[in-house]
Formats: C-alpha cells, sequence, structure tokens
C-alpha cells in the first residue's frame, strides 16, 4: 500500500507542470518506497518460510479433527454451500480491500487538492503587507499566528493562520498576507498555506480509517482464503460446543474460548478469531450442536444457525491445543517452567523490537519534519504504525509453532 502510495505521489509529482522538488525530497520518497517494497517482500518471505515449516503438522488432520463419520452429514446442512461461503466471505473481504483503497485513493486527492488550492491563491492572490498581532501557541491543536491586513480602500480584516512552517514571528512584524479578491477571508501567506482545518481533520480521520481498514481487510481476505482450503481438505466434523467468553473483565482480556467435544469422547479447546462474525451472541447455548472443519489456525465452527439468523452461521477460530481424550482433557495442565522461560524472553525481546522500531520511527519523523517533508513523512508514518500488526501476527506464530514442536 505504501508502495504504490509514495510511486503514485512521485508520479503526480513529476507529471505536473510546475512542481519543484524541495531539497531532497525525491530522494526521501524513493527510499520510502525501497523500504516499503523491501518490508513487504520480508513479510512474504517469512509468511512462506513459515507456511512450509507448518505443512507438515497440519497435514495430519487427526491432531484436531476425529476421523469422518456418517452421522457428520446426516443433518439438513448443505456442507458443500457452508464451505463454499467461506470462499465468499473471502471475496467480501477482498471488495472492502478495494473499498479501502478508494478511500485512501481519495485522502491522496484531497491533500492534492488542498496543495493545489493553496498555490492557487499564492498566485493569483492579491499581496498586502499586513501586520502580525500576536502569536499563540496552543498546547492541543494547531499553533497559529493573527494578522491584521488591509483590504480595498482603508478597510482592515484580522484572521487566524495556522503556523505550521516553523519559521519565527514576533508581535507587530510586518508579514506578507496573500488574500482572496472574491473571498477576503481566505488568506496564507508565502511561508504559511493556512490550509482550512476541518477539512485537514477529516482527511487525517481518513488516513487512519482506511490504514486500518486496508489492512483488517487483506488479513481477513486472506485468512478466510486459508479457512476455505482448510475446511475443503479436512471437510465438517460434528461436535458439541460451548462458548466461554472472557467474563469478568481482566487485564489480558482475550476472545471467547470455545470448548468442543467430539462424538468419539476427545476435546479441543479453541479460541475465537478477531472477525465480524463472532461467537459472543453463543454463548447462551452450552453444549450446543455444530460443526468444525480445518487444522490449527485456520478453523472454522459452523453452528446450525446465528442469533438472530436461521442460515448456518460460522465462526473462525484457531486451536489452542491438540485434540486430546476426555480424562486427559479435564485434567489441569502443569505448568512448565523452561516453557513458561522461553514465552517470556521471546515476549521480553518482541516488546524490545517494538520499542526500538518506534524510537526509529520517531526520529525519522522528527528528521522528515525538520526537512518539511510532508509526503515522506505521511508514508513513514502509515507505514511505521501498521507495519507491525502483520509482523506481530508472523513472530507469534512462530512462536506458538516453535511451542508444539518442543
Amino acid at each position: 500500500m505504501a508502495a504504490l502510495g509514495d510511486a503514485a505521489g512521485t508520479v503526480y509529482a513529476l507529471i505536473t507542470p510546475g512542481y519543484v522538488f524541495e531539497d531532497g525530497e525525491l530522494a526521501a520518497e524513493i527510499l520510502v518506497f525501497v523500504l516499503a517494497v523491501a518490508l513487504m517482500l520480508g513479510c512474504v518471505a517469512l509468511g512462506w518460510r513459515h507456511d512450509r515449516r507448518r505443512a507438515a503438522l497440519v497435514a495430519e488432520h487427526g491432531h484436531w479433527l476425529p476421523a469422518p463419520t456418517e452421522l457428520d452429514g446426516q443433518v439438513e446442512v448443505d456442507f458443500d454451500v457452508e464451505t463454499a461461503r467461506l470462499r465468499s466471505l473471502g471475496l467480501r473481504s477482498a471488495g472492502f480491500v478495494l473499498v479501502w483503497l478508494a478511500v485512501l485513493a481519495g485522502v491522496v486527492a484531497g491533500f492534492a487538492a488542498l496543495g493545489a488550492s493553496a498555490d492557487h491563491l499564492l498566485k493569483t492572490g492579491a499581496r498586502v503587507t499586513g501586520e502580525v498581532l500576536g502569536v499563540y501557541r496552543h498546547s492541543r491543536g494547531d499553533d497559529t499566528i493573527h494578522v491584521v491586513y488591509p483590504v480595498g480602500y482603508g478597510d482592515y480584516r484580522s484572521s487566524e493562520i495556522v503556523w505550521d512552517s516553523g519559521r519565527q514571528y514576533t508581535e507587530g512584524q510586518p508579514i506578507t498576507v496573500v488574500y482572496d479578491r472574491a473571498d477576503p477571508a481566505r488568506v496564507r501567506t508565502p511561508d504559511e498555506t493556512n490550509d482550512d482545518r476541518t477539512w485537514t481533520w477529516v482527511l487525517v480521520i481518513g488516513i487512519l480509517a482506511g490504514g486500518s481498514g486496508l489492512v483488517l481487510s487483506v488479513i481477513a481476505a486472506v485468512n478466510w482464503r486459508r479457512r476455505h482450503r482448510a475446511v475443503l481438505a479436512t471437510g465438517w466434523r460434528i461436535a458439541s460446543v460451548t462458548v466461554v467468553p472472557d467474563y469478568p473483565i481482566r487485564s489480558g482480556r482475550h476472545l471467547p474460548d470455545i470448548n468442543v467435544g467430539y462424538r468419539d469422547g476427545t476435546r479441543i479447546t479453541l479460541r475465537a478469531a478477531t472477525s465480524s462474525h463472532g461467537s459472543v451472541p453463543m454463548k447462551n447455548e452450552p453444549e450446543r450442536r455444530a460443526w468444525i472443519g480445518g487444522t490449527d489456525r485456520d478453523m472454522v465452527v459452523l453452528f446450525p444457525h446465528g442469533r438472530r439468523r436461521r442460515p448456518p452461521y460460522a465462526v473462525p477460530a484457531y486451536a489452542l491445543n491438540l485434540r486430546t481424550g476426555a480424562e486427559t482433557a479435564a485434567a489441569p495442565v502443569p505448568e512448565d517452567p523452561q516453557r513458561t522461560a522461553f514465552v517470556q524472553r521471546r515476549f521480553r525481546r518482541f516488546v524490545l523490537a517494538m520499542a526500538g522500531w518506534y524510537a526509529v520511527l520517531v526520529a525519522a519523523a522528527v528528521v522528515l519534519i525538520t526537512l518539511n517533508l510532508r509526503w515522506p513523512l505521511f508514508f513513514v508514518a502509515v507505514v511505521g504504525s501498521l507495519a507491525p500488526i502483520p509482523l506481530a501476527q508472523i513472530y507469534f506464530t512462530r512462536m506458538r509453532a516453535a511451542l508444539e514442536e518442543d
């Protein structure tokens, strides 16, 4: 996403007549593009390597599902249709990817329009000499300067201008003001663009919503595709399930656990995955009938119907343990000091890595702000803020795989 956005912005700047790159801007945009592509290739390589390591284990369906029986198919549910519906959920998530891309494209277009409007005012507006009446630094919101300037014959106007250039002003200082002849309240200076603050905040919210939505939609599309392939390989197994929400609220809260009991007496504990298809509405019906499909991280619990809907309802989940006998599952699992130390050590490494990552991100942002490189700053902020999400997912998945191999 960042690589495409950076490339689009650079191409737009290159083909726009009259656009002049600031010192170091083109080099910074090329650097951002290279880093974004390298990060994407690194994530792909880590995911591919992890999938290869897990392939042999996942091929053994017996770790998570019992052998199929005739009872699994003697119901009113059309399993072929429900399996195909998992693919439809993935396609729906892919559709949301396009929607969020359109939102981000609109945000980029909005920022470009604000910049073009400010440049047009600078070129065509009336230039007059005004005076700085006050300089205001706000703990919240944008810093501003209060200026007064002449309009027409003997008429004066005052206005607050957003101060974001870093230039120093003093009270009583003469200042060049550029205003729109048709709308004298629309004003800027040669150094301060004074973009509309309402639209700026709208666009910032669009960046946050679009970036978060895009990442979540991509993850959902990939995960639903993997679940569809896993269920195609394993089929469905009938079971009795109990949804156990993480209540009461406490530290380290997680999504609901799903206790599964198969007809052969074996049991397994799943945990609902993050999705709009949540399992909490099913909490009031313990030991209800359902069907389980998939393996390991890519499992699905299929309920005969949802809380307010009659069609079957699919809940994504992942396994917390391997399938065990009923007596073994009922016994508490003793804590292994070596495993606990391993998890704590890996978690500390992750925290330190994230602290270092954000320290570098803040340092890069400070440098770009000092150089007044707004577009590279935008892409560095987006990439730097969202990159830890897939990296954390890969890291903890690999940690869990290492624990299972031990």
